[in-house]
C-alpha cells in the first residue's frame, strides 16, 4: 500500500469517527455532562461510554485508566471500537446503569470536592450500579471495506471531473505569421492650420499683391513717358 493511500485511509477513518461522534452529541441526553449536567460536553470516557464536561473529565482522569479512559471529542484520534462503545452506551443508558440505586431526593453536587466524591462512588466503588449489569466486551468493528469504498468513490468522482474539464476545454488554433507584412499606412497630414500658420499665409498673400501693384504702376509710368 502506498503512503498516500494509507494517509487517505487514516483521514477517511477519522472523518467517519468525527461524524459519528458529532451525531451522538446531538442526542438530547448527550448534550449534557453525564455526571454534573453541565451543557455542551466535549469530552468522553469511551470505555464507560459517556460524554463529560471538561471538569468531570479531569476527575475521571484522576480515577486512572483502569476505570475511565478519557478523550477529547474533537482533539484526539479515535478508533472505530472506541466510537462504537459510545454508540452502545451513551449518557441515557449509562445513567440507568450507574445511577440505578441513587436516592430519590438526590441532588447532583456542584462543588469540586463533592463532585469528585460522587464520581468516585459512582464508577470506582460502583455504589449506585444496577446489580444485574454485566459490562460488554470491546466491540469488534471493521470499517475498512467501507473506507476503501469511499476512497474509490472519491477517486471516480475526481476522475469524472477531470474528464469533463478536458472535454470542455476548446483548443484555439494559432494562425501563422504573415511572410510579407502589409505596409504601414501613410501618415495623414492635417489640412487644419494653426493660428500662426494662417497669419503667415495671409501676410504673404498681401505682400505679393502689393509687389504686383508696384510692378504694374511702374510699367504704366514708363509707358507714359
Amino acid at each position: 500500500m502506498s503512503a498516500k493511500l494509507e494517509k487517505d485511509k487514516v483521514k477517511q477513518l477519522q472523518d467517519k469517527c468525527q461524524s459519528v461522534l458529532n451525531n451522538l452529541l446531538r442526542d438530547e441526553d448527550n448534550k449534557y455532562c453525564v455526571d454534573c449536567d453541565s451543557k455542551g460536553p466535549r469530552w468522553a470516557s469511551w470505555n464507560i461510554g459517556v460524554f463529560l464536561c471538561i471538569r468531570c473529565a479531569g476527575i475521571h482522569r484522576n480515577l486512572g485508566v483502569h476505570i475511565s479512559k478519557v478523550k477529547s471529542v474533537n482533539l484526539d484520534t479515535w478508533t472505530p471500537e472506541q466510537v462504537v462503545s459510545l454508540q452502545q452506551m451513551g449518557n441515557s443508558r449509562a445513567r440507568a446503569v450507574y445511577e440505578a440505586n441513587l436516592p430519590d431526593n438526590f441532588r447532583r453536587p456542584q462543588s469540586d470536592s463533592s463532585l469528585e466524591s460522587f464520581i468516585r462512588a459512582k464508577y470506582e466503588h460502583k455504589k449506585y450500579i444496577a446489580r444485574e449489569w454485566v459490562p460488554p466486551g470491546l466491540p469488534k468493528v471493521n470499517w475498512e471495506k467501507e473506507i476503501d469504498d469511499e476512497i474509490e468513490k472519491q477517486k471516480r468522482k475526481k476522475k469524472t471531473v477531470i474528464e469533463k474539464k478536458n472535454l470542455g476545454a476548446v483548443e484555439v488554433p494559432q494562425l501563422p505569421k504573415p511572410t510579407n507584412p502589409s505596409p504601414k499606412p501613410a501618415r495623414v497630414v492635417s489640412n487644419n492650420l494653426n493660428v500662426n500658420d494662417k497669419k503667415e499665409t495671409k501676410d504673404g498673400d498681401l505682400l505679393g499683391k502689393l509687389y504686383y501693384c508696384y510692378l504694374k504702376l511702374a510699367h504704366v509710368t514708363l509707358n507714359f513717358f
